[in-house]
């Protein structure tokens, strides 16, 4: 039983060569979502303060929507998941962006600027493979 339980786990983990970088940024969009919910104060401090236009639950529902989008994409097997899945990291890249770039508005230097700026490229560069995938393997 724990054995099929592994291997369903690391099929699922491993399916293909983007399903990694999905699962990842899905969950780290999920910690953004309810850190926002449970400390919106955060918002009001040093690196964070390019996010304080916009108030912090805002933030929290648009990142958990996303992930769950992510989430609900990877486990679609019917109506072209392919597709989904291309929506779903577009919307991830576009998220990550805007992480990104909030924390370079900041002029704080962090490890989280180039950090997200570089989840960011490889959401958009998974997104594309998969969307070149979905028309490059169809009969």
């Amino acid at each position: 039983m724990l054995k099929d339980l592994l291997a369903n786990f690391f099929r699922f983990l491993f399916f293909d060569e983007v399903r990694l970088l999905e699962v990842f940024s899905a969950l780290n969009l999920l910690a953004w979502a309810e850190v926002l919910l449970t400390a919106p104060e955060l918002l009001r401090d040093g690196a964070y303060r390019g996010f304080s236009n916009v108030e912090a639950v805002v933030w929290a529902y648009c990142f958990g929507a996303i992930a769950l989008g992510q989430i609900a994409a990877m486990t679609i097997r019917r109506w072209h998941p392919l597709e989904f899945r291309f929506a779903a990291m577009a919307f991830a890249a576009g998220a990550w962006t805007v992480i990104a770039w909030n924390f370079w508005e900041t002029g704080i230097s962090t490890t989280a600027n180039l950090n997200y700026t570089l989840l960011a490229g490889a959401c958009a560069i998974s997104g594309a493979f998969l969307a070149w995938k979905s028309t490059s393997y169809q009969s």
